[in-house]
C-alpha cells in the first residue's frame, strides 16, 4: 500500500481529534501529515517524508503556541460573561453581623442581599468592606 494512504489516515484522525477537543491539540500533526502525503504523491523518498512531517509539525506547533493560541485565549476571555455572584467581586458592602475569622462567621449586606462572609481579621458591625473573592457561598472580605 502506498504511504500517502497512511498519511491520509493520520491526517483524518488528527482532524477528528482536533474537532473534538477545540484546543489546538493535534492540528500541527495534521499539517505535517498533509505535507508528507503531498510529498509521497510527488514521489519523495519515505525517509524524507518522515523528516519533513516531523519538521512541519514542530514549526506548526511553535507557530500555534506563540502566535495563534494567545490570540484565541484573549478572544475566549473577552467572551466570558460574569455570573451574578462574580459581579460582586470588587464591590463594597456593610457588615451586619460581626465577622469573626476564628469561627468563620459573619454576614455582609451587598446591594440589598445578605451574604455569609469571612475575613482574615475581625470586622465589627457597620463597617464597610470590599469583596475580594467568593468561596462557595461565602464572601471573602476586607475592611475598606
Amino acid at each position: 500500500m502506498s504511504w500517502w494512504i497512511y498519511w491520509l489516515i493520520i491526517l483524518i484522525v488528527m482532524i477528528i481529534i482536533e474537532a473534538a477537543t477545540t484546543a489546538l491539540a493535534t492540528i500541527w500533526f495534521a499539517a505535517g501529515a498533509l505535507v508528507a502525503m503531498i510529498m509521497d504523491l510527488c514521489g519523495a523518498p519515505h525517509t524524507l517524508q518522515i523528516i519533513v512531517m516531523a519538521a512541519v509539525s514542530v514549526v506548526t506547533f511553535v507557530i500555534c503556541m506563540i502566535w495563534i493560541r494567545p490570540k484565541l485565549e484573549s478572544l475566549r476571555r473577552a467572551n466570558i460573561q460574569r455570573t451574578n455572584a462574580d459581579r460582586l467581586i470588587g464591590m463594597e458592602g456593610v457588615v451586619i453581623v460581626p465577622v469573626n475569622p476564628v469561627e468563620g462567621k459573619g454576614q455582609v449586606k451587598v446591594e440589598g442581599q445578605i451574604w455569609s462572609a469571612k475575613s482574615e481579621s475581625a470586622i465589627d458591625e457597620g463597617i464597610k468592606v470590599r469583596i475580594k473573592a467568593i468561596e462557595g457561598v461565602k464572601l471573602i472580605v476586607d475592611p475598606v
